[in-house]
């Protein structure tokens, strides 16, 4: 890669962070104000893992002091909100899920599923609280208006050009780590899948985020295929992440017919996740 190249893509890196740091102001008003909605926070972590996206794709070109100093930081602030999402996906998506699945005559999988649902929203809400109090501190806006500063020396003038070449060439990167991380997705460990999952979710964001800014296109059907695939491999963590947070809330352990319910959509989801990757294999990163 030539110098002038070089500098040229991290222009375009620049223009990206700037436009990120811009959408994550708005989300941070928009939890700010008297009554934020969920989506409010989903579009604030979205946007985040998007921002922190481009530190993979852009790895090639970025200065290793600069990498060092941000990359912590914004996994600290994208990690603070995890709890509330965590809570999130079990309250809405999980413990409904399996409520449905019970038979009438489960009482007892009934009556672990009603404290688990009161308790869990109980934590979920102080999750809640806790978060938006320290979204609210100013170390936020003060971090992201010192990263925005620390971009500023990357713009350069003039258009920035095509660099379809690079872009190709994270992609294929993105695609063998995914491969590597997915092996024997029936029986690999959920960690594991979940790295997987991160891969995939990198790969996809390149596609979306950042293949047009460096004058690339990326078919919808890739980017289709990967969104499926991670949400496979993110059912496999969820199971497992979300039935030990609620029944570390609960006295009695989980009856058999609710860890049954979890594993049964854990196994479907692998089953799932190992198309994905089969496609993958078989098709080169655009």
């Amino acid at each position: 890669m030539s110098k002038h190249s070089h500098a040229a893509i991290l222009s375009i890196l620049a223009g990206i962070v700037t436009e990120h740091i811009a959408a994550l102001r708005d989300a941070l008003a928009k939890l700010a104000a008297p009554s934020p909605s969920d989506e409010d926070l989903h579009q604030f972590r979205v946007t985040l893992r998007r921002l922190r996206s481009a530190w993979v794709t852009f790895a090639p070109v970025l200065p290793a002091s600069f990498v060092a100093k941000w990359k912590p930081r914004l996994r600290a602030l994208a990690a603070s909100t995890g709890p509330v999402r965590e809570w999130d996906v079990l309250l809405t998506d999980w413990l409904p899920a399996v409520q449905a699945s019970l038979l009438d005559s489960d009482k007892a999988g009934r009556a672990w599923l009603d404290e688990a649902f009161e308790k869990s929203q109980e934590v979920r809400n102080r999750a809640w609280g806790e978060l938006r109090a320290g979204l609210a501190s100013p170390d936020v806006p003060e971090m992201l208006f010192e990263l925005e500063q620390a971009v500023a020396a990357f713009h350069a003038d003039g258009e920035p050009g095509r660099h379809s070449r690079f872009a190709r060439a994270r992609a294929g990167a993105l695609r063998k780590k995914l491969i590597r991380r997915g092996r024997h997705p029936k029986r690999s460990s959920a960690p594991r899948l979940h790295r997987a999952r991160i891969a995939a979710k990198q790969w996809r964001y390149l596609y979306e985020a950042f293949y047009p800014a460096l004058g690339a296109h990326a078919a919808k059907r890739y980017r289709s295929h990967l969104r499926k695939l991670q949400d496979a491999l993110g059912e496999v963590h969820d199971a497992s992440v979300s039935l030990d947070c609620v029944a570390d809330l609960l006295d009695e352990p989980p009856p058999l017919s609710i860890v049954s319910a979890f594993h049964k959509r854990a196994s479907a989801a692998r089953k799932r996740a190992g198309r994905g990757l089969r496609w993958v294999r078989s098709h080169k990163a655009l």
